[in-house]
């Protein structure tokens, strides 16, 4: 009984951190609500919905539901209710939402950062819920990670930073900030290794 528990604790805890960080995240997103464009409230309900959706979707994991010619009316429905929660893409929907939301409403760029830190926090947690993964298991991925949050920074610090003038020098500090990205995508990339190398 205490080995089942255990399993049925350790199954929710994916899906429980998934749920909080899309909660943090869609608050975060909707934040700054004051002097918002128009459509702020459909983004909010759009968002809500896919973040409920999409976590409904990682609890359900891959259990069956009905499949059965004599299942009765509610186990029919909720087999359904299932296969809706499957065939559509949650996760991206609330993605975009969450855009949609930071894009309505003026906000520093740090809010913004944060909010994309947010954002890959929720992707890593409903993967890895997905996958019933553990968290060691994003460890060959670290140096990419860092890397993005290393470029998502130098991001952030370049939009607070007052517009340059226009001229050769604000054009040569462009094209630098492209080259140090492509080096650091380039330098977080694996290396494949040839077989018998």
């Amino acid at each position: 009984m205490s080995g089942v528990l255990t399993r049925a604790q350790s199954r929710a805890r994916g899906p429980a951190a998934a749920a909080l960080l899309a909660a943090v995240t869609v608050a975060w997103a909707a934040l700054p609500a004051a002097g918002a464009r128009p459509g702020l409230r459909v983004a909010l309900v759009v968002a809500v919905a896919c973040a409920i959706a999409s976590v409904a979707n990682l609890a359900v994991g891959d259990a069956e539901i009905g499949g059965d010619l004599f299942d009765s009316l509610p186990v029919r429905a909720a087999a359904e209710a299932v296969h809706l929660l499957r065939a559509l893409p949650w996760s991206e929907g609330m993605i975009l939402a969450v855009l949609t939301l930071e894009a309505l409403h003026h906000s520093r760029p740090w809010h913004t950062g944060a909010a994309g830190v947010a954002l890959l926090a929720y992707l890593f947690a409903a993967h890895l819920a997905q996958t019933r993964s553990r968290p060691g298991a994003l460890r060959p991925q670290l140096p990419v990670l860092a890397a993005g949050l290393g470029l998502l920074i130098l991001a952030v610090g370049a939009a607070a930073l007052p517009r340059l003038p226009a001229g050769p020098g604000s054009e040569l500090f462009r094209v630098l900030a492209v080259v140090a990205a492509v080096i650091a995508g380039g330098l977080a990339l694996p290396t494949t290794r040839r077989p018998g190398t």
